[in-house]
């Protein structure tokens, strides 16, 4: 990551995103992160140049100047290569095409639920319902007068379940 990287963390838009529970490990992190920050910033982007004529001029050793200087130009430290960024895109584009999903799953629900409410409201009010009036809104709770049932009213209890009824002592 580079300075302009990390510099560029937009932290009040996410501190915005992070849920109550998450705000102490998140603080914790922007705390560390500021931390590295100060220390990167307090060494300057590139090393110091080295005066190589001073040392030659006195430096007794014959050549020990010039050797540290060759092996000190050709020293160079790779900066770690990015490995994280394509999987994090990936990844990014992954939870979008879910959040889409959802999004219109959602959408979907939304209006067959405003449907259904308005179903329900164009409905007759109950104290308004007769029982044939019941029957025709809500067969399968209404009782039916051509099979009724007997005490308790569920379906193990039915005569048409004799084998399945609890016996009585």
């Amino acid at each position: 990551m580079s300075r302009r990287a990390i510099k560029a963390v937009n932290w009040a838009a996410l501190a915005e995103r992070i849920p109550e529970t998450e705000k102490t490990a998140f603080a914790a992190f922007k705390a560390k992160s500021d931390q590295h920050l100060q220390r990167m910033t307090a060494n300057p982007e590139a090393p110091p140049k080295i005066d190589w004529a001073y040392y030659k001029k006195n430096i007794a050793v014959a050549g020990l100047a010039e050797k540290f200087q060759k092996e000190y130009e050709s020293l160079s430290v790779p900066y770690p290569a990015d490995k994280y960024t394509s999987q994090i895109e990936t990844q990014e584009k992954e939870l979008l095409t879910h959040i889409q999903q959802f999004t219109n799953e959602s959408n979907e629900r939304i209006v067959n639920s405003n449907k259904e409410i308005e179903r329900v409201k164009s409905l007759l009010p109950f104290s308004e319902m007769t029982m044939e009036d019941f029957q025709e809104s809500y067969p399968d709770m209404a009782i039916n007068p051509d099979k009724p049932t007997v005490w308790p009213h569920i379906p193990e209890y039915q005569p048409e379940n004799e084998a399945g009824r609890p016996s009585h002592h």
